[in-house]
């Protein structure tokens, strides 16, 4: 089978097992941040896209995707069914480290990790989105778009595929992007954070945008290392 088709199969599998249902939560994921949650308008990351853009460099959107990730399993094993609180990371140039997932208190075992040819990174995101099988859905977004042939689509097209599907199937979408690369056009997400790691203690964190179109200063944070699990 071709590699859309192995994930379809998977889906099929995963989405008749389980179902997202409705169960009163909040709409926002709190991190288990503090400082962080605090510099965020409403105090967690809204249900829809939310963008981590940083200088790859000197990240940190990596670590807070983690720690969303983290929130999501936490907030999906509340349901009733017995397979709640996956998250899927779709990752095309294979970059994820595996001992920081787990460093990070991430769950291997219910975050499905893709690694799509660039090609088809945003036809596999959007089939992951849709699906509502997924608390989280992070996307690695500095492949998107681009082929072998060299010529690219349009990601703000991508981006607000992505939006329409998140919103009718309760889904945090963050698109991870590098803030060194130009951009034509705005991208419709429900919140931009500009995030960079001047020394490795603390996290400066902007609000480039939000719902309501706001932009905030930035804010120095303390970096929350990676959770140390006790074995």
């Amino acid at each position: 089978m071709t590699a859309v088709q192995d994930i379809e199969a998977f889906l099929a599998r995963l989405t008749s097992d389980q179902s997202k249902l409705s169960d009163g939560t909040s709409p926002l994921l709190f991190l288990d941040w503090p400082d962080l949650e605090l510099v965020l308008p409403e105090g967690g990351l809204p249900q829809g896209v939310v963008e981590l853009t940083a200088h790859r460099a000197l990240g940190g959107a990596t670590s807070v995707a983690l720690a969303a990730v983290r929130a999501g399993q936490a907030r999906g094993q509340h349901g009733e069914r017995a397979l709640r609180g996956w998250c899927a990371w779709v990752d095309p140039e294979a970059t994820l480290h595996a001992p920081g997932v787990v460093a990070a208190g991430v769950d291997i075992e219910r975050m499905l990790v893709v690694q799509p040819p660039r090609s088809l990174l945003g036809r596999i995101a959007l089939k992951l989105v849709a699906t509502g099988a997924f608390e989280v859905v992070v996307v690695d977004m500095d492949a998107v778009g681009i082929h072998p042939s060299g010529a690219s689509r349009r990601p703000e097209i991508v981006v607000r595929q992505l939006a329409l599907a998140a919103e009718s199937s309760d889904v945090t979408v963050l698109l991870l992007t590098d803030a060194s690369r130009p951009r034509a056009s705005p991208w419709p997400v429900a919140l931009r954070l500009e995030l960079s790691r001047p020394d490795s203690p603390s996290l400066v964190v902007r609000v480039a945008k939000d719902r309501r179109g706001r932009i905030g200063i930035a804010k120095t944070v303390p970096f929350r290392p990676v959770l140390r699990i006790a074995g």
